[in-house]
C-alpha cells in the first residue's frame, strides 16, 4: 500500500530491477505482439543494429509493470516515454519513477511522475585481487579512469586493449575477457556511464570484476492516482 502523506517531491516513489534478458524473451514476445521482424531474433539480421535489440514496446511494458505493481490496476492515468538507446541480450534494466508534484483533483490523490529506463550491459569481466575493505574496493574500481582502445580488421576481427589502475588493486588483464557482440556498440561519451563494479561474491582477496556501462533507454513522464 501506498502511503500519500511519506511521497516527497524529488524523491524516488518506485523502481524495479529486471534481467539479465535472454534472447528466448523476445522471441516469445514476438510470436505473441506479432512484431516478427528479423532484427528481434536473428543475429545475422540484427547486424544492421550491430546485434539483436528488444522491442520497443517489450521494453515500455517494463515501464508500465513498475507502475501498475506500485499502485494497483486501474490507476494508471497517464504514462509516455521516448526511445533514446537499444535494449539487448544480457542487459539488466532498472526502471525507476521520481516524483515531481502531488496533488488532489476531482477527488483523487494523484502524483506526477518521472519514469526512466536505464540499461545495465556488462562489456568486460576480469579478474582482480586486493587486501582492501569491500567499500574500498568498489570505491577505488569506480574512480579510477577506464581507457580502452578497439580496432576493427578488414576481416571483422577485433582487437581491445585496456588501461585500467585501480589502487591497491591487482588485475588480471590476461585474464579479461571482451562481451564481443557489445563491443561493437561501445561508449557513447554524451550518453553513458561506464565504472567497474564487482561482480558476484569475493573469495577471500580474490574477485571477479567488469567494466560496466549504463545508459538510458527510455525517458517519460506518468501520472498514477494513489488508492
Amino acid at each position: 500500500m501506498v502511503n500519500w502523506d511519506e511521497l516527497k517531491e524529488g524523491e524516488v516513489g518506485t523502481s524495479l530491477t529486471i534481467g539479465p534478458l535472454e534472447r528466448s524473451e523476445f522471441k516469445v514476445y514476438a510470436n505473441t505482439g506479432g512484431d516478427t521482424n528479423p532484427i528481434h531474433v536473428d543475429e545475422f539480421a540484427g547486424l544492421v543494429n550491430k546485434g539483436i535489440i528488444a522491442h520497443g514496446l517489450y521494453t515500455h511494458a517494463f515501464l508500465g509493470k513498475m507502475l501498475v505493481d506500485w499502485v494497483g490496476t486501474g490507476n494508471v492515468r497517464m504514462y509516455q516515454g521516448r526511445m533514446l538507446g537499444m535494449t539487448r541480450p544480457g542487459d539488466t534494466v532498472t526502471l525507476t519513477a521520481v516524483v515531481t508534484k502531488k496533488y488532489e483533483k476531482d477527488g483523487e490523490k494523484l502524483v506526477d511522475l518521472d519514469i526512466k529506463s536505464t540499461t545495465r550491459t556488462v562489456y568486460f569481466m576480469g579478474k582482480a585481487k586486493s587486501s582492501l575493505s569491500d567499500e574500498e574496493v568498489l570505491k577505488n574500481l569506480a574512480n579510477t579512469p577506464i581507457k580502452i582502445n578497439i580496432e576493427f580488421a578488414a576481416a571483422g576481427e577485433k582487437k581491445h586493449e585496456m588501461v585500467f589502475e585501480p589502487q591497491g588493486i591487482e588485475v588480471r588483464t590476461k585474464d579479461l575477457l571482451a562481451n564481443e557482440p557489445l563491443i561493437r556498440n561501445w561508449v557513447r561519451a554524451d550518453k553513458d556511464q561506464v565504472i567497474a563494479e564487482i561482480i558476484g561474491k569475493r573469495k577471500g582477496d580474490k574477485f571477479k570484476f567488469g567494466i560496466v556501462r549504463y545508459r538510458d533507454a527510455i525517458v517519460g513522464t506518468a501520472t498514477v492516482a494513489i488508492p
